[in-house]
């Protein structure tokens, strides 16, 4: 009885034994395929200022197409409105670093890469043959020979004008400067306003300054002075504000101007108050769009005939932070956006073009653009993009003054070399 008991007992362990081993082994399979499942789960992180309706909806589409074609990934977009990114980019670079960041590029991106915030992206441009159809917009996210951004889309700038009142008058869209003039000379004689603008919003003026700039001296002493590689008492710089002096003194801008938000000067071309106004494509997407036919486009003119045709352009796009957790799945992300269709429906959805050229659009004046884009022989961005923030402040403070006091010239270069000085020291 007793051995009976014993086998019995030895029997119910070495069952129990293998029991407790399999339930361990099945504990030990569940643990190892939870970390397996945990290693194929990832979140990319996602922060972005492109917050409007339009550009909202084409951000989160695009993402749940990647999410579907990346089984196990989720994307978890941070939407924020334009001011409040540009005070907290500063922090969460460092901070809490997303995996995939929307930025400024030129001078603002070159704010972050010189702090080593932003990943280095030349091989992922070799890799995914960008290099080609991005070409126009390289100069924009490359800081020396590294491209530290991916463009997603640019606007262009020039003149928007009032075809009835053009036809009325009796002028062609001018080709160069002197054409200008003369356009002007014969708007005001008719009681009609050449130049619409509203300077309220200081970078609505900085157009002026920087396309006679490149008519004049060109892009590499242009973007020597956005630098601040060059003086702002210069006889070059000196000899823009010349130039821009005449327009100012003979009456052809919108009087008051700095009493008008850039938007609230839009109406007075439609109206056909205003003959003509150096802005981007928000001119058309400020109108109804039963108005849009009454309105043409011509880039700014010729100035110095030997100087090749350098544009603004102005280019938006993404980078990698330096301390981003995904580095490679955000790499497969910026590649996916890239694509013609993505980057196409993403521009489209914030009314400004993308930032290739080789993606095919459905209307005649995007087309018009991108071929303006890429006849360019180089391209700077904007005043305000270009050059020092501090310094831009200054700058476009003292434009402002000039449109309003054009005597005063001489007193707004010294105080714009003064802070260049001060600035680059």
């Amino acid at each position: 009885m007793t051995g009976e008991w014993f086998e019995t007992r030895r029997g119910a362990g070495r069952r129990l034994s293998r029991l407790a081993a399999a339930l361990a082994l099945t504990a030990a399979i569940g643990l190892i395929g939870s970390h397996s499942a945990s290693a194929q789960s990832q979140t990319l992180t996602i922060n972005t200022d492109r917050s409007g309706a339009g550009q909202k909806a084409a951000m989160t589409k695009i993402a749940s197409e990647f999410e579907a074609k990346n089984p196990g990934v989720k994307v978890a977009i941070n939407f924020s409105d334009v001011e409040s990114y540009k005070t907290s980019i500063r922090n969460f670079l460092v901070t809490t670093p997303p995996d995939v960041a929307f930025w400024f590029t030129g001078a603002r991106m070159r704010t972050f890469t010189k702090r080593n915030l932003f990943d280095d992206l030349t091989g992922f441009f070799a890799e995914q043959k960008l290099n080609e159809p991005m070409k126009p917009f390289l100069a924009a996210v490359s800081d020396g020979d590294k491209r530290m951004m991916m463009p997603t889309n640019f606007t262009t700038w020039g003149f928007y004008y009032n075809k009835e009142l053009f036809k009325k008058v009796g002028v062609e869209p001018p080709k160069t400067w002197v054409d200008l003039m003369a356009a002007a000379a014969k708007l005001k004689a008719a009681g009609l306003i050449p130049f619409t603008i509203g300077t309220r919003d200081l970078w609505a003026n900085d157009l002026w300054f920087d396309y006679l700039d490149l008519r004049e001296n060109g892009l590499d002493f242009h973007m020597r002075l956005m630098d601040g590689k060059e003086s702002y008492t210069d006889p070059r710089v000196k000899k823009v504000f010349s130039l821009w002096a005449e327009p100012v003194a003979k009456g052809y801008f919108l009087e008051n101007a700095s009493s008008y938000g850039w938007q609230e000067a839009i109406p007075l071309l439609s109206q056909g108050r205003a003959a003509m106004y150096l802005l981007g494509p928000y001119v058309l997407t400020s109108l109804p769009a039963e108005l849009h036919d009454k309105i043409g486009f011509f880039p700014f003119p010729k100035v110095n005939l030997a100087v090749p045709n350098y544009e603004e352009l102005s280019v938006n796009g993404v980078a990698i932070p330096s301390g981003a957790k995904n580095k490679a799945l955000a790499r497969q992300f910026l590649a996916f956006l890239a694509q013609p269709d993505n980057i196409a429906a993403f521009a489209k959805a914030g009314a400004v073009l993308p930032a290739r050229t080789d993606v095919a659009l459905d209307d005649p004046f995007s087309a018009s653009q991108v071929e303006l884009a890429k006849a360019a022989k180089g391209s700077s961005q904007f005043y305000d993009r270009d050059t020092d923030p501090e310094m831009a402040q200054v700058g476009m403070k003292g434009f402002q003054e000039f449109l309003a006091n054009p005597d005063r010239s001489e007193a707004i270069l010294q105080r714009l070399e003064a802070a260049r000085a001060r600035i680059f020291k």
